[in-house]
């Protein structure tokens, strides 16, 4: 992936984005039971990245955002090159 594309997904990392293959948090923060979800896309790489390496492929976990699509070893290799800066605080609602 170049840097060009990188840059693309930091800047898109409060967008929503779709988490394929493993149970994740909503974006109200319940837990939900089935994938997909959705989740803000920094968050969604953030959280792929976590998984254990065998779950992750076994599953074949993946992150789907307007023309982006990223695997496990995608969402970890960008949690180690940017960590904290793909978080991001999900809007309460007032």
């Amino acid at each position: 992936m170049a840097r060009d594309a990188d840059i693309t997904i930091l800047r898109k990392r409060g967008m929503l984005a779709t988490v394929r293959g493993v149970v994740a948090h909503s974006v109200g923060g319940a837990e939900v039971e089935t994938a997909p979800c959705d989740m803000l896309l920094g968050n969604a790489i953030l959280h792929v990245a976590r998984l254990d390496v065998s779950v992750c492929t076994t599953a074949a976990a993946s992150v789907v955002a307007e023309g982006i699509t990223l695997n496990c070893e995608d969402c970890r290799r960008l949690a180690l090159k940017y960590g904290d800066q793909l978080e991001v605080r999900e809007k309460q609602e007032p």
